[in-house]
Parts: C-alpha cells; sequence; structure tokens
C-alpha cells in the first residue's frame, strides 16, 4: 500500500486514466467531490509528492495544471477490461475482470461515479456473453441469470434472458414466474411497471411464439432497435404526454441544422424527449444513442460513442477521426445524452461530425449549450409541462398504475393544485404521483414545502443515471456540482428570492460581501465575476430560469432548485445576512412603487407590486419573525392604501401583525395599525371584528363604535377656506381611533367631523399621501348630509387635482360621487356626463370601483336588458370573490331600479329592505322605485324560493345574483 488512504484514492484515479493527463480541478472533484477542503489543492499536491517517493519520481509527471500516471494503458486491469467491451469482445473483457474494481480501498463520492461506470459496462458484457449462452445452452445459463437477476432485481435485460432460458429448458411456468418476480422488484423499487421488451416477452411465453426458439429472440443481443431498424435507440418507455410542440420544433431543427441540442434542467424530460423524437427520424443507417452519464471525462467521450457504434481505433489515426471516417458515408442519428459534465468533450465530438459528416445529424441534450462554432448547433430548449393540463394527466397516469384505488378523477382540484406547486416538472411530478402509494393526493399537498425530502422514489440500485434520477435532490446535486465555485456562491445566496427578480436585484442583493462557505471554499471577498457574467453562466447552465419583463429579464428558481439552494445557504451561515440585504431591498423597492401608486403612473405601480409581492412577503414574514416592527412597518407603510383601493386582504393582515407588535406607548405604530385595519375592516362590512381590534389595542374610552357630533362647522371651515390653520391636534391615537371607527360603521355624519381633523394631523406630520385617501370622506359626508352644493365644490376640485396629478382611482371615485351627487339632486343629464366620465378613467386591474354598476345601468337605459344583467351579475360575482361588501350599495340601487322597470317587484322589494336598513343614505336614488312597490298590492304570500326579508350583505349579494342568473336566459330570448 502506498501511504494513507486518501493517496490511494489519488493513485487509483490517476490509475484509471493511466497515460492521460488528469486536470487537478478534477482529481479534487474525484477525491473529495462537493466537500473538498479550502486547501484542497495544496493537500492534492502533498499526496502527489508521497506517491512519487513511493513510486519513484517519474512515476507521476506534472503537465500544466494536471498530473498524469507515466504508465502504459495496458498496464491497468480496468483500462484492459474497457478496451475489450469498446471493441465487443465480451469474452476478452469478461477474462480481465477480477472483480469490483477498487475493492477495500475507500472510495469517494467522486470515484463513485466511475466504478458505477465500469460495473454497468461489466454488466454489459456479462448479458452480452449470456446472450451467447442462451442461444447455444439455455439449461446452462439458468443458474448464473438467477444469481444475477437476485444481485440486480432491476436490470430487465438480465430478466428478459433468464425467461428466454427457462423457456427454452422446457420451464413455461418459471419463466411467467419470472417475469411477476421482476415485475414485483420495478414496482417495488423503481415505482414503475416493466417496460414493452419484458412485456412483450411474457406475451410471447403465454402464446408459445415460435420466435422464443429462434436466434436473435428477445433474450439475446439486440444488435438492432427494437422496430427492426439499425442502431440501438430502445422502444420509449410509456407515453410522452404534453410534448407534441417540442416534438415539432425537434424535427424541424434536425431537418435543418446538424447539431440539435435540447437544453433545460434535470428532471425536465430531454432525454424521454430525445428518445421520442429520434424514433420518428428515418435513418436508413440507424439512430444511435449514447448515454454519457457514468463517462468520467471528457476525453473518454469519443470512445464511448466508438463503442456504441462498433468503431474500432486504429494505429495512428485518433478515435475522433475513426468515428467521422465510419460516419462520413452514412446517413444516421446520434443522440449524446447527458452531455454536462462532460460539454468539451461531447462538443469537439459533435464539431468534428458536424464538420465532416454531411449525412449525419447529432441531437445532444444537456443542462447547457454545447457552444458549437460556425452556427452548427440549434438550440431548442426544455421546459415545464403546463401544470392544468398535461401536468395533471402525467401525475394521473402515473398515480393509477401504482395505486389501484386512484380513480381518474380522485381529488382533481388537489391533482392540479400539486402539479403547480411542482411547476409541471415532469420528474417531480412522476416522483409524486409514486407517494401515492402510500399518501392521498390531499396529504402529499400539504407535504409540498420540503419537496427535496418528499420526492424521492422508493428503492434503490441500478444504474447511476437511474439512481440519479429517482430523487430530486440527487437531480439538482449533480447539476450544482457542475458550476464553479463563485456560481455556486451566487446560486446559494439567490436562493433568498421567492419569485422573480431582475439582474439589479441579484446584484443588490446576491453579489456583496459575506461569509466563506466551509465545504467549498467559495468566498464572497475574493474579487468575484460580476453578478450579470455569473447570473449568465446560471441560466445557461439551467440552474436559474430567464424570462422576459415589463422592462427587463427577469429571472426565477423551479421550487426545487430553490429549495436546494436555500440548503446550501443555510448550510454556509448566510441565511439571515441574505434575508437582511433581500429586506432592504424589498423597501427599496417599494418605495418606488409608492411614488407611482401616488400619481399617473398607478397602474405601472400596481403591476410592480404584482411582480414583488412573493418577494414582499418573504420579508415581511422575515421581520415579523424578528419582531422587527419598524422594518416591518417600513414595507408595509407605502402600501397601505392599496387595502381599500384594491383590497389587497394579505396586506390586511400584515397590518394587523404589525398591531400586534407595537410595544406599550407606540402612540403612532397604534394610530397607524388601527386606521389601516378600519379600511380593511370597512370593505367587508365587519365592525365587530373592528371593535374587537380597538378593545385590544385602543386607547381607553374607544372600544364602542362613534356616533355623531357637533363638528360640522369645522368640517365645513376646512373645505372651503383653503388657508384654514391645520396646525397639529393633540390626541392623534383617539382622533385616528374614532375616525377609523367612524369609516367603519359608514357614519357619516360623524365622518364629517372627524375627517378633518385626522387630514390635519396626518398633513402635519408630512402624511400627504395618506391624508390624501380620505379626503373623500368629508365630501361624501356632505353630499349624503344633504349639504349638495359644499359637497360638490369641495368633491369636483379634488377631480381637478386628480385629473392633473392622480392617481386615477381617486379620480374615478370623485367623478362616481359627483355623479351620484347628481342623481340625488335630480339633474339627470348632469350625473349620465359624469358617471359616462367616471368610467372613462382607465384604472388598475381589480380597483374597487362602481364601473360595472354604472355600465350596467347605461347599457339598462339603452334597452340592452340582457347586457345590463350580465355586467351586473359579473360585477356581483366579483365582489362575492374579493369579500368586498362595501360595494353592495350601489349594486344595490341598480338592481333594485332594474328589476321595477323589469316587472320584479318583490326581488326589488327584498333588496330594497335591505338597502334600507343597511345605508338609508341612498334613499333618495330609489325614491321612484319604493314608490312603485308601495302602490303594488302585496302578495298574499311570499313565494316559496324567496328567502327571509332579513338578509346580511353576503346574502344579499347571493340573492340579487340568483335573480340575474335566471333573468339573463330570458333576456337574451
Amino acid at each position: 500500500m502506498v501511504g494513507p488512504p486518501m493517496c490511494q484514492v489519488l493513485l487509483a484515479a490517476l490509475a484509471l486514466s493511466a497515460g492521460m493527463a488528469v486536470p487537478v480541478s478534477r482529481l479534487v472533484d474525484l477525491m473529495w467531490g462537493a466537500h473538498r477542503p479550502r486547501t484542497a489543492e495544496r493537500t492534492l499536491h502533498s499526496y502527489v509528492t508521497r506517491l512519487r517517493q513511493a513510486l519513484g519520481a517519474g512515476a507521476i509527471a506534472t503537465v500544466g495544471a494536471a498530473y498524469r500516471l507515466d504508465l502504459p494503458a495496458d498496464a491497468v486491469d480496468a483500462l484492459r477490461f474497457q478496451r475489450h467491451a469498446d471493441a465487443g469482445d465480451a469474452a476478452a473483457a469478461l477474462a480481465e475482470w477480477t472483480g469490483p474494481p477498487l475493492a477495500g480501498l475507500h472510495v469517494t463520492p467522486g470515484l463513485a461515479a466511475v466504478l458505477d461506470g465500469l460495473e454497468e459496462r461489466w454488466l454489459a458484457a456479462v448479458e452480452q456473453e449470456l446472450a451467447d449462452r442462451v442461444e447455444t445452452d439455455p439449461v446452462a445459463s439458468v443458474g448464473r441469470l438467477t444469481e444475477l437477476t437476485a444481485g440486480h432485481p432491476t436490470r430487465e435485460g438480465l430478466w428478459a434472458l433468464l425467461m428466454t432460458a427457462l423457456y427454452r429448458a422446457g420451464r413455461q411456468t418459471d419463466a411467467l414466474a419470472a417475469y411477476q418476480t421482476a415485475r414485483r422488484h420495478l414496482v417495488e423499487h423503481l415505482g414503475v411497471e416493466p417496460g414493452p421488451r419484458l412485456r412483450e416477452l411474457e406475451a410471447m411465453v403465454l402464446g408459445q411464439d415460435d420466435r422464443l426458439a429462434a436466434s436473435g429472440s428477445p433474450g439475446g443481443p439486440r444488435p438492432a432497435a427494437e422496430d427492426g431498424r439499425a442502431g440501438n435507440l430502445p422502444l420509449r418507455l410509456g407515453r410522452l404526454i404534453g410534448r407534441d410542440q417540442e416534438l415539432g420544433a425537434v424535427s424541424l431543427a434536425l431537418s435543418v441544422w446538424p447539431v440539435v441540442t435540447l437544453i433545460g434542467p434535470g428532471g425536465i424530460g430531454k432525454t424521454r424527449l430525445a428518445v421520442a423524437a429520434a424514433s420518428r427520424e428515418g435513418d436508413e443507417d440507424g439512430v444511435w444513442l449514447v448515454d454519457l452519464v457514468e463517462v468520467g471525462s471528457s476525453a473518454d467521450v469519443p470512445r464511448v460513442v466508438a463503442g456504441t457504434l462498433g468503431v474500432k481505433e486504429k494505429a495512428g489515426r485518433e478515435l475522433t477521426e475513426a468515428i467521422v471516417s465510419a460516419l462520413r458515408p452514412r446517413r444516421a442519428l446520434v443522440v449524446l445524452d447527458n452531455c454536462e459534465h462532460v460539454l468539451d468533450g461531447a462538443a469537439a465530438l459533435a464539431q468534428a461530425i458536424a464538420d465532416g459528416c454531411p449525412g449525419t445529424r447529432v441531437l445532444a441534450t444537456s443542462r447547457e449549450r454545447l457552444g458549437l462554432r460556425d452556427g452548427h448547433e440549434k438550440i431548442v430548449p426544455v421546459g415545464p409541462l403546463e401544470p392544468d393540463g398535461p401536468g395533471v394527466e402525467l401525475f394521473r397516469e402515473r398515480a393509477a398504475a401504482l395505486s389501484p384505488g386512484f380513480g381518474p378523477e380522485a381529488e382533481d382540484g388537489v391533482v392540479t393544485a400539486i402539479c403547480r406547486r411542482l411547476e409541471g416538472v415532469p420528474l417531480a411530478i412522476e416522483l409524486a404521483a409514486a407517494r401515492t402509494a402510500t399518501l392521498t393526493p390531499t396529504e402529499l399537498l400539504t407535504r409540498l414545502d420540503d419537496q427535496l425530502r418528499l420526492l424521492v422514489a422508493v428503492g434503490g440500485g441500478g444504474r447511476a443515471s437511474a439512481r440519479r434520477h429517482r430523487a430530486m435532490r440527487a437531480t439538482v446535486q449533480w447539476s450544482y456540482d457542475l458550476l464553479a465555485p463563485a456560481e455556486r456562491l451566487l446560486l446559494r445566496r439567490l436562493a433568498i428570492f421567492v419569485g422573480a427578480f431582475d439582474l439589479a436585484a441579484a446584484a443588490a442583493v446576491a453579489a456583496g460581501p459575506g461569509t466563506t462557505d466551509p465545504a467549498t471554499s467559495d468566498s464572497a471577498t475574493s474579487a468575484p465575476a460580476p453578478a450579470e457574467e455569473l447570473l449568465a453562466g446560471l441560466v445557461a447552465r439551467s440552474m436559474v430560469v430567464a424570462e422576459p419583463g415589463v422592462a427587463s429579464r427577469r429571472f426565477r428558481f423551479l421550487e426545487p432548485i430553490r429549495q436546494f439552494a436555500a440548503e446550501k445557504l443555510a448550510e454556509a451561515g448566510e441565511t439571515d445576512l441574505m434575508a437582511a440585504r433581500h429586506a432592504a431591498w424589498c423597501t427599496e423597492r417599494v418605495g418606488g412603487i409608492h411614488r407611482l401608486l401616488t400619481g399617473r403612473g398607478e397602474a405601472a405601480g400596481t403591476a410592480q407590486l404584482d411582480d414583488l409581492w412573493p418577494n414582499l412577503r418573504a420579508a415581511f414574514d422575515w421581520a415579523s419573525g424578528r419582531a422587527d416592527r419598524h422594518l416591518a412597518h417600513a414595507l408595509v407603510r407605502p402600501l397601505v392604501t392599496e387595502i381599500p383601493r384594491r383590497n389587497r386582504a394579505e396586506l390586511g393582515d400584515w397590518v394587523e401583525r404589525l398591531l400586534a407588535m407595537a410595544a406599550p406607548g407606540e402612540a403612532d405604530l397604534v394610530a397607524f395599525g388601527l386606521t389601516w385595519a378600519g379600511q380593511r375592516h370597512k370593505l367587508a362590512q365587519d365592525p365587530a371584528a373592528f371593535e374587537r381590534l380597538v378593545t385590544r389595542h385602543g386607547p381607553a374610552g374607544t372600544g364602542a363604535a362613534s356616533g355623531g357630533g357637533s363638528a360640522i362647522a369645522l368640517a365645513t371651515a376646512w373645505a372651503l377656506v383653503p388657508d384654514v390653520d391645520k396646525a397639529v391636534v393633540d390626541g392623534f391615537l383617539d382622533v385616528a381611533v374614532r375616525h377609523a371607527q367612524a369609516s367603519v360603521h359608514q357614519d357619516f355624519p360623524a365622518l364629517g367631523e372627524l375627517a378633518p381633523l385626522m387630514i390635519s394631523r396626518l398633513r402635519a406630520r408630512g402624511e400627504d399621501d395618506l391624508a390624501e385617501h380620505f379626503e373623500l370622506d368629508v365630501g361624501a359626508s356632505m353630499i349624503f348630509g344633504g349639504r349638495f352644493e359644499d359637497g360638490d365644490a369641495f368633491v369636483d376640485a379634488l377631480a381637478g387635482r386628480y385629473r392633473a396629478d392622480g392617481p386615477p382611482t381617486l379620480l374615478n371615485m370623485a367623478l362616481v360621487l359627483l355623479g351620484y351627487s347628481a342623481l340625488l339632486q335630480g339633474r339627470q343629464e348632469r350625473a349620465e356626463a359624469l358617471l359616462a366620465a367616471a368610467i372613462a378613467v382607465e384604472v388598475p386591474e381589480r380597483t374597487h370601483s362602481p364601473n360595472r354598476c354604472v355600465e350596467a345601468r347605461a347599457y339598462f337605459r339603452r334597452g340592452e336588458t340582457a347586457r345590463a344583467f350580465a355586467i351586473l351579475r359579473a360585477h356581483i360575482d366579483e365582489l362575492l370573490d374579493t369579500g368586498n361588501m362595501q360595494g353592495i350599495c350601489v349594486t344595490a340601487v341598480e338592481f333594485v331600479n332594474m328589476m321595477v322597470q323589469a316587472d320584479r317587484l318583490a326581488d326589488a322589494d327584498r333588496v330594497l329592505r335591505h338597502l334600507d336598513r343597511t345605508a338609508p343614505y341612498w334613499a333618495g336614488l330609489v325614491a321612484d322605485a319604493r314608490h312603485a312597490i308601495g302602490t303594488t298590492p302585496r302578495l298574499t304570500a311570499p313565494e316559496p324560493h324567496l328567502p327571509t326579508p332579513d338578509l346580511d350583505d353576503h346574502q344579499t349579494l347571493e340573492y340579487m345574483r340568483s335573480v340575474l342568473a335566471e333573468l339573463i336566459p330570458a333576456a337574451r330570448g
């Protein structure tokens, strides 16, 4: 033995590439993998020194940044085995096999893949040798095949040979029993049914097919594809779901370009798509599939391809030249699968074929492009499946195969939700479906917060490529290990983003200085490459998804990759550091969004807020978890007007969580929290919930709803005299609470007194944007108090300001308020003009506005009743969906007036009673309808399907919707 175990590992790594220079980086990966020490290269040099002392100074040569074991390849048994296997001489290869390679040696994770590759090639040689024995002496081969299938229970080729041998030995029943045993192992270990080869063989045994007695049966060697064409392409296992468009794109690309590369993240289905696409090609010299997953280095790529194609190495000619020479006169398709870890070798070979073989094409799969020159390469991105369609179909197919009780309609909505959470990644969907053997879809959905732990197939064994796809963690780890240290550093830091981010965000949050990762020696303090360059590398390697954005490219993770990167971030001890930077970035972003929301750029502000929302949620949760009320307030404060304007209910939750964080004596924070929680409960028309908040957090004496007072003169003075002294009012918390109560209870007399005080206090504090939101309350209190002239003048002045400076939402609200004021005054022509102007104002999506009611009113007045009813019903649906009970008033007014005109007086009466009880200040808008109902004799008995008169807001909306649903078909007829 030469030195300690790691010295022996280094010697083994060099011996497996004897005579060839192995880069230091490759040796480090083979010896330590992802857990290399900070001093890995220095330690490696010391091991080389010890080996030279033991073997002789000339045994290991230094070649640039690489080492070479100066030993002929034929001096290493493993390399002799590979050479004979490449030549197709199974007997000679097996003669060199003396047992598991490096037996007794400490095998590192890096070397494990190489050893797996050797074992796989040994099994392939064993299969070839046994296939010959099955042809000549099936009885003698049964014992060896029985032993091998026990040791490798998921290897279908061995089971096929055993079934064939048993059948030829006159043991038909045992052959069928072998099939059932194979099926049990495949289902239990891999969660899949036997492939077409075994299923076909079972049918042949059952049918006593004569072909089983002939040479070249399913159990023997298969030099040609299963459909009779030259090549080694297997039949596709299972249906290819949801890839028709990609198949068309690959077919078209292969008709034009010599090299087509399918790129995408691990588990996205590149191999399955490549096999399906290749099976549709009509190359007369065959389709050849070369799986590179077990190839140890780029230098080994030509050897593996040559072995697959049956190309022999000749003296004086490089192997790549021999491959090109053999393919030059042929029309063939070579599929290079899993190129990402041997990218240079795969690219060089593909380039040589493209340059020298006009009739041969290459279809490659990789997590990044090969990067060929001269425009020889066409990239076909492979993305996730559409979750709601093909994703659900794939889940159902796989689950039904494993779980007999899984019906086609089982928990339909839950399955859709699962596929959306998995973002349509096929491997994730298949692994999730496999868990239905023990979990219901509902149970599965609740566990998806930890996808890396959950998405693991049951069982083990099999080839390295199969094992790599048996768990999402292994699939992502494979890609992560191929990244440069600086890329790994950026990847893990970017995991702090939830949802989309842009380049500026990545640079601000993830590219700054930080700690050192002891596992990878990634140090943020060592002059890193620019974030733009590193991020481009992550996109190119399919670790980050790039998408078009409104102003710039947006980036995001697929969730399994983000969870993996987040684990790496935690291991590096940087989670809180990145979270703090992320929260600071979010704070800056909401500041910019606030400036848009308060001006004419409101629509752009809401779009940007939608885009930011997942990250904003994560930042607020982090601040809340640390009880950092100052940071939480900074994240929420610029956005609170979105609660009443677009009912962002989650923002209302955050306000109440912030309220709970307030320390004793923090009157300003309590006033803020109760003010905007009040706006939330005003929308929901839930004063009782708000009063509970006031009792819990408000000052003494404010736990009961406010009532009217005698401050009308103050409101009038504030409204009509612009230069009135708006001094800071003492007792701001008390004013804020009572104003919020008046707002929630829709107490317009009290609002008339309190809104000017509230506005004055806010402006004195420099919070003009919040004060502006309450100005319409002053106008509304005047109008609904019968002071039309004062109210119209006040609101008209506001409308002029909003028209010039924005925001559009407040302009829309002001015009609607003026329009209904005109209706209350009987000024029909002015009302219609104002309401038409209100509709013409473009407000952001989801804005709470009575526009739809106004539209329905206009169509109804023009005689388009079906359209009017449909618009009003759609508006009611929106109110119910958003929980906006405040919007019921205008809706009820239009419904009552329409129903009277449609001679549905009983329906009008039901809703009118609710309106009278909850919003009597709208009475003037339904006066004619009230008169019509009052002069009609009451029904002697209520219709049985009608509810009782005492309806709450929600019931009233549901009632109006049901009536409109009944009327729409008749109105259209």
